[in-house]
């Protein structure tokens, strides 16, 4: 049976490579790549299934091979199957292989066919790896794939100016769940003192004796995973996020955020149940917020003018309906449910654009107008503000940009008086010192230890606000997240004495994708072209190579599975001790915002319309 759970992984991965090889002219070889890859799978998920059912339907685990070993942690690609990832997995196979062949039209002659295809499999890819992923570690890993793939698939029309926008503002709430779900893995690492999966979650009773508040992390636990599965299922406050990922092709939409990815937070609260099925009070939290956002999203979706909104909203709902089932205890009708939603959201998505004509003709032949609201007395004055507030989405997205993002904005332009001479000025001697101190703490009096990590925090912080709001130069923005990522290094070298080759694993990555991105920015330089973020620059329609080449470098510092930064990331974390607050926030702030300045300098540079004129340019409202 291991070979097959390894083959699902394996077969979309070759899909991938082979689908690189073909020119985007080269359309019937890309499709059927595509297909074949899909049809591999649902013929092993067949036989899993068959072989499943035969053996007593019992949860099949195997141990795969360790990527990092250390005396504090093993970090191993190990698989677990149950009935909750192999209907998943079927619907998932299912929806795809239809979404593959409605695109072969949908998507026939754009510019983009062939990065349309590889973007959906390694969604895929991504999607078998986190339903059959046999702890946090492996979880995470497909976790980062949802999200980097989700990026490219909402800004595919990436010439136009609000998908690459659209897709910047969902990109920015994904990262905090990707920092939640990281943060989950590290307080379980210091909760259990051994890394945990899934066939084995009865140590959850077995806290370890250096633990503070055993009370504090019953409850901190499961609330990190709920945060980040709330996110991902775009759940109230942060529901407004899905309709804007609707700006990509309508198919990508009916297999992302209609069906498949939308509900994984719905299966990251089943998978993680052991945290909290015994905790009546979360149980009342997890219902609350389904509740909530099955009122919100169904007042919202009843008024909303555009099909894919009503739709969005109306998904929403049933997941906030499907929180209250997990909530309940009800894992196995919330599956049910899950599957009818996938289905139908998919459904409804792909004849979206023909039943959008269909109406339009219809109301230009049968046009009534409508009748005159009554706005007198309590129920029809109570009716015409949820109108009013549905019309607005109850105001969720300016909600995050005022509370989330505009206090990160204001503290990042409260640091413009640093023009590059005088940021490079101070951030050149603290770091030179500090590598110096960090290998010989012995010389530094221990007092002044205990402050170091928080000290270093701090500047990593100022510096990563500071890209946070650098408009004028590409360069610099990369050369100050750079910067960030060293200061980060030197906060947990001071943070104990442990061995130095993590750090040097974390920094690895980050300096090779640091040096594709310095030379991507200096051969647009050599050729002349605008590298600044004032504006989208869309350098991706004339370089698409070097397009290509920045992403994989912006993937590889922002910790995406592809550098040895993202084991570094995991281990260096778990170096942040428990009573160790400030120094853990402000290494969670960090990460969220090096995250969004690499996707925003990308987007600046490689997306949007071409800043020269005789290139084809959409109107900013398409």
């Amino acid at each position: 049976m291991a070979w097959i759970l390894f083959s699902l992984l394996l077969i979309p991965l070759l899909s991938l490579v082979i689908g690189f090889t073909f020119d985007n002219t080269r359309e019937k070889p890309i499709f059927f790549t595509s297909i074949a890859g899909i049809a591999i799978n649902f013929a092993l998920l067949t036989l899993i299934g068959i072989r499943w059912l035969a053996s007593g339907m019992d949860p099949i685990f195997v141990e795969g091979p360790v990527i990092f070993h250390s005396a504090e942690t093993d970090i191993a690609l190990d698989l677990y199957l149950d009935i909750f990832s192999l209907v998943y997995l079927f619907t998932a196979t299912f929806i795809m292989g239809i979404v593959l062949v409605f695109s072969r039209t949908y998507v026939h002659r754009e510019k983009g066919y062939k990065r349309f295809f590889n973007n959906l499999k390694f969604f895929y890819f991504g999607l078998v790896l986190v339903l059959i992923a046999g702890n946090l570690e492996t979880l995470f890993m497909g976790w980062e794939v949802l999200g980097a793939t989700s990026f490219f698939l909402i800004a595919f029309y990436r010439g136009r100016y609000l998908p690459v926008k659209n897709a910047l503002k969902v990109v920015s709430l994904y990262r905090v769940a990707d920092i939640a779900l990281l943060l989950g893995i590290w307080v379980c690492h210091h909760y259990f003192g051994f890394s945990i999966n899934f066939n084995d979650l009865e140590g959850w009773h077995r806290p370890q004796p250096h633990i503070l508040s055993e009370g504090f992390y019953t409850f901190f636990i499961p609330f990190i995973f709920l945060l980040a599965a709330m996110v991902k299922s775009a759940q109230v406050p942060f529901s407004s996020w899905l309709p804007r990922a609707m700006e990509g092709p309508t198919t990508s939409s009916a297999v992302f955020y209609g069906s498949l990815s939308v509900h994984i937070g719905v299966f990251l609260l089943i998978r993680t149940a052991p945290f909290w099925e015994d905790n009546l009070l979360f149980q009342i939290l997890i219902g609350a917020v389904g509740v909530l956002t099955a009122v919100v999203a169904t007042i919202t979706a009843r008024v909303q003018s555009t099909i894919k909104t009503q739709i969005a909203y109306s998904s929403i709902a049933q997941i906030g309906i499907m929180f209250v089932e997990v909530a309940l205890g009800w894992y196995i009708f919330a599956l049910i449910h899950l599957v009818g939603n996938a289905l139908l959201r998919s459904h409804q998505l792909m004849i979206s654009p023909s039943v959008l004509s269909y109406r339009i003709h219809d109301q230009y032949f049968h046009f009534q107008r409508p009748a005159q609201p009554k706005v007198d007395g309590f129920w029809n004055k109570l009716k015409m503000s949820l109108f009013v507030w549905g019309i607005l989405e109850f105001r969720l997205d300016s909600l995050m940009y005022r509370y989330l993002w505009m206090p990160l904005k204001k503290a990042g332009n409260a640091l413009r008086f640093m023009d590059e001479r005088k940021t490079y000025i101070l951030a050149l001697p603290p770091y030179l010192m500090g590598l110096y101190g960090v290998y010989h703490k012995e010389l530094l009096p221990p007092g002044f230890m205990g402050i170091l990590p928080e000290l270093f925090g701090v500047f990593s912080l100022i510096f990563i606000l500071k890209a946070f709001v650098e408009r004028k130069s590409a360069l610099n923005a990369w050369v100050l997240i750079i910067i960030n990522q060293l200061y980060l290094s030197l906060a947990f070298g001071f943070n104990e004495a442990f061995d130095f080759g993590q750090v040097h694993i974390f920094l690895s990555g980050i300096f090779v994708a640091a040096g594709m991105g310095i030379w991507v920015i200096n051969q647009l330089r050599k050729k002349g072209e605008v590298v600044t973020l004032n504006q989208f620059s869309g350098h991706a329609h004339e370089h698409p190579r070097l397009s290509f080449i920045f992403a994989i470098a912006a993937l590889g510092l922002a910790g995406f599975p592809i550098t040895p930064t993202f084991i570094g990331e995991d281990l260096m974390l778990g170096h942040v001790h428990e009573n160790q607050f400030p120094l853990l926030m402000l290494v969670v702030l960090n990460l969220i915002l090096d995250g969004l300045v690499i996707f925003r300098t990308y987007s600046r540079l490689f997306m949007g319309p071409h800043t020269k004129g005789y290139h084809e340019v959409a109107h900013r409202s398409s």
